[in-house]
């Protein structure tokens, strides 16, 4: 490498070429389904006041989910500050290709999108706004870095950069009403004069942390930890090693979720209680609320990493060096995540029930099509459907295989969007349903005979007992036999569903095999 810039940015495409693919196709998954799906909807206008609800919040999310993968392939500027560079290079190294990636990002999906959808959706802005947008949030991230100032910061940033980009498209305050078309000399100004400041408070923050100084503390943090972790007594706290890898697994990752769950609720709650005030709406917006929290299952990406660092799912030499057999750190991690999906459910189902009761006092539960679907499943649904992604994810992250876990995840994307581009553009109309069918059908029940395999896998080397097959049997009949009565007294709903929820649900009881097979595979690699 002739300089270090040249050397900083090949590092971060090397190291991190599978993330940002994966990434970049995660970011497209979403947007390509809902287009293939309104496609054909009678009535499709790119133009749309909904459609433009919906370009403003994909571009937001797109930017979102491509940005941690640059973040991930940049990794922390701590691992550079002993580099022979001064800390303005640094700044400008780790931001500039970020931003450049991000933007580019942006730009493509943008243009794929209109070339096969036909949406004429303008691109140049938007990529801007992302490229900026990424500088502005690291500026906020490396300024409080460690600190309980990071969300603070990340919060009021974000905030500030939504609401300017909301402001392109209409008023600030109320829904959209036209397309970013042409970006002004005034929003090339604004965003290079943002782009400028983040920059200045990126080197700023960033030679304070070269230098040791932390940011001043107001001690809320340390009383939480001292009112709700207080020291232990004198003597032995635990009376066993699973007792005490518990409390160490806890501590380092079970609040992950709920913190996180108590973060988007309080932005929602916050942005109800500004600008909407309408109880319908935030009944409705709790009943989403549900389930996004099985969309917040990617995070047992993190809560099953055995690594020692959240960038290493490998396991290191102390921990596996621990007295505890894979079945007893399997079981130490699963408690773990079921303390952590039960918590982050509560956070949301108790002010849901609440409101529930007060809307029917009232008698003004508005009608809702996700329930009217639904019925009564989706309660239970909303809790099992988060345990499941979230304990498969984290089976998968406990095989310490992090490249093969990116290429599996890579390849998945592909096939799906790949199936559903030729599901749409090349099967005739009256195929495609019964083609996705199929499809399902074959997916559940390969996953079905996979979970069988890793149960007889695991109780032939002794990982699991009997009591833990018997008890994953009789979880998976209760819920099929469960499945099976509603449709008994739901004959209207389609049996295809019925079937594929059957098949399914081997998934919510797979974790019990699959995590001590994992860890064995991690642990004597």
């Amino acid at each position: 490498m002739q300089s270090i810039p040249v050397a900083m940015t090949w590092e971060m495409l090397s190291r991190g070429r599978w993330q940002l693919l994966a990434f970049a196709l995660a970011a497209n998954v979403l947007p390509v389904m809902l287009f293939t799906a309104l496609r054909h909807e009678p009535g499709f206008d790119s133009d749309d006041p909904s459609m433009l609800v919906m370009q403003l919040t994909l571009i937001q999310i797109q930017m979102v989910i491509f940005g941690c993968a640059a973040f991930d392939a940049q990794g922390q500027p701590a691992r550079l500050y002993a580099m022979p560079i001064p800390t303005s290079s640094l700044v400008a190294w780790q931001m500039l290709p970020s931003m450049v990636l991000v933007g580019l990002e942006s730009l493509a999906s943008i243009a794929c999108w209109n070339a096969l959808f036909d949406l004429n959706w303008p691109p140049w802005g938007p990529a801007l706004f992302a490229a900026v947008g990424v500088a502005g949030i690291q500026a906020a991230m490396w300024s409080t870095e460690k600190s309980a100032w990071l969300p603070v910061a990340v919060g009021i940033v974000g905030a500030s950069l939504g609401l300017w980009f909301k402001s392109r498209v209409g008023p600030m305050f109320s829904l959209p009403t036209h397309q970013w078309i042409a970006v002004t000399p005034g929003d090339v100004f604004t965003l290079l004069t943002f782009a400028g400041l983040s920059y200045f408070a990126g080197v700023v923050g960033v030679a304070r942390r070269r230098c040791g100084e932390p940011l001043p503390s107001l001690g809320i943090i340390a009383w939480i930890e001292r009112v709700c972790d207080p020291p232990p007594e004198v003597g032995a706290p635990f009376k066993t090693p699973e007792q005490a890898h518990f409390w160490f697994e806890w501590r380092r990752k079970g609040p992950i979720m709920p913190a996180a769950v108590v973060f988007v609720m309080v932005i929602g709650l916050g942005i109800w209680g500004l600008f909407i005030r309408e109880l319908k709406d935030l009944f409705e917006g709790f009943v989403a609320g549900g389930a996004m929290l099985t969309l917040m299952g990617f995070m047992g990406f993190v809560l099953g990493n055995f690594g020692p660092d959240d960038k290493t799912f490998e396991m290191g030499h102390f921990l596996a060096a621990r007295p505890l057999s894979n079945t007893q750190l399997s079981r130490t991690l699963l408690k773990v995540l079921v303390k952590s999906v039960l918590i982050a459910w509560a956070i949301w189902a108790v002010p849901f029930v609440i409101l529930t009761a007060i809307l029917f006092a009232k008698d003004s539960i508005p009608s809702v099509e996700l329930l009217n679907d639904w019925g009564w499943w989706y309660f239970p649904m909303t809790l099992l459907g988060c345990w499941t992604v979230v304990s498969v994810q984290a089976s998968l992250a406990m095989t310490g295989r992090s490249q093969l876990l990116a290429q599996v995840i890579c390849g998945l994307l592909v096939l799906f969007t790949g199936l559903g581009l030729f599901s749409n553009y090349v099967l005739p109309v009256e195929a495609r349903l019964n083609v996705l069918r199929g499809v399902g059908v074959a997916v559940g029940a390969a996953l079905a005979v996979g979970t069988i395999w890793t149960f007889v896998s695991a109780r032939r080397r002794a990982l699991i007992g009997s009591p833990t097959v018997a008890v994953a049997f009789s979880v998976w009949a209760v819920l099929s036999g469960l499945i099976v009565l509603d449709r008994i007294l739901h004959p209207d709903r389609q049996l295809l569903l019925t079937v594929l929820i059957v098949i399914f649900a081997p998934l919510v009881v797979a974790p019990l095999a699959a995590a001590p097979l994992a860890i064995a595979w991690n642990r004597n690699r």
